[in-house]
């Protein structure tokens, strides 16, 4: 009985070691579904605002201003981008300042009305 002991041993630890490989492959075909999952612009975009969707337009700028605040090189590279864009663009640009200008005053009066 001695010698087939050592072999019944080994087949049993080939076959522990299948059965650990066969959950590894699982755990890994989930982990890049989920990965998968998360990296799609709707996931990204509710990790980036967790709550987007219950915000006003007010919120949003005033979500935006934090992000400039935090981090700065954020809103020179959006600066940049939106200088370089030419003349026409330029009455764009003018125009979201105004109305983000207004949104603000206008949710500072109802804050503190």
């Amino acid at each position: 009985m001695k010698p087939s002991q050592p072999a019944r041993e080994r087949a049993l630890k080939i076959e522990l070691l299948r059965a650990r490989a066969a959950l590894e492959r699982q755990s890994m075909a989930r982990g890049v579904r989920s990965l998968g999952e998360a990296l799609t612009p709707r996931a990204m975009l509710r990790s980036a605002f967790p709550k987007a969707s219950s915000k006003s337009p007010t919120d949003w700028i005033f979500q935006a201003l934090t992000l400039t605040r935090r981090y700065p090189l954020l809103a020179s590279s959006v600066s940049a981008v939106l200088g370089g864009m030419g003349k026409r663009r330029r009455w764009w640009r003018i125009g979201a300042g105004l109305l983000l200008s207004w949104q603000v005053a206008r949710s500072m009066n109802r804050k503190e009305g």
